[in-house]
């Protein structure tokens, strides 16, 4: 069962003509939204991008906290706190073959119906995938996931649980899948066409590569301590 703290920090995010998500986190008392880099490609500080709010798209303002210079990680902040739950951002704990669910809004798919549960946000769609491998290469570190990712999915969070513990735990960022290039056939002859199969191998990088942007520039907007 998927928790409120986990639903309350997701959204959905559009900049120029494609949408996405993008989520929340804290680090060192500030917050930030973390997405994938291909999401908002581009986007410079002080520009804005839009959130789904109330039915309607939001423009809001942000400061650009940093592109990743390899992995597909994007974070920035804005003048607004979006979450109150916390939810830890770390892959610590995550063990091969384990559960994991990951938050998006594919296809630009979301439940309004219910947005007064989500303080009038839309609530995303959640997958079920299993940790496959958890790597590294010359873009940063990575999550390899067995399920089916969808367009729309991008910079959402994947989450799991510790074994015998409850609190979810964001592990990583949402990238895109694996696909292999598959023939097409006209009347049983093979074609010249070609189509991009999904393989359901999902790469998710690590939050940690967010975290590590962060501390390079921390001007995320204050918490409150109470």
């Amino acid at each position: 069962m998927i928790t409120s703290n986990v639903i309350q920090r997701v959204f959905h995010i559009k900049h120029g003509q494609g949408t996405g998500t993008c989520f929340a986190i804290d680090h060192e008392n500030k917050q930030y939204l973390v997405t994938a880099k291909h999401v908002i490609s581009g986007l410079k500080d002080n520009e804005t991008v839009e959130l789904y709010f109330n039915g309607n798209w939001a423009k809001v303002s942000v400061k650009l906290i940093g592109h990743h210079g390899t992995a597909d990680v994007s974070v920035f902040a804005i003048d607004t706190l979006l979450a109150a739950h916390k939810m830890e951002p770390s892959s610590t704990g995550i063990i091969y073959g384990q559960d994991t669910f990951f938050l998006g809004f594919p296809y630009r798919l979301q439940d309004e119906k219910s947005g007064q549960i989500n303080r009038n946000f839309p609530i995303p769609l959640v997958k079920k995938a299993t940790l496959s491998c958890i790597t590294s290469d010359d873009t940063g570190r990575y999550l390899l996931l067995d399920g089916i990712n969808n367009p729309g999915f991008s910079g959402g969070p994947v989450v799991f649980t510790e074994p015998n513990k409850i609190d979810f735990k964001v592990a990583a960022i949402i990238s895109g899948y694996r696909f292999s290039e598959e023939p097409t056939y006209h009347q049983n002859q093979e074609t010249s066409i070609s189509v991009r199969a999904n393989t359901g191998i999902i790469i998710a990088y690590n939050i940690e590569n967010a975290i590590d942007l962060i501390k390079t520039n921390p001007i995320g907007k204050e918490i409150e301590v109470k």
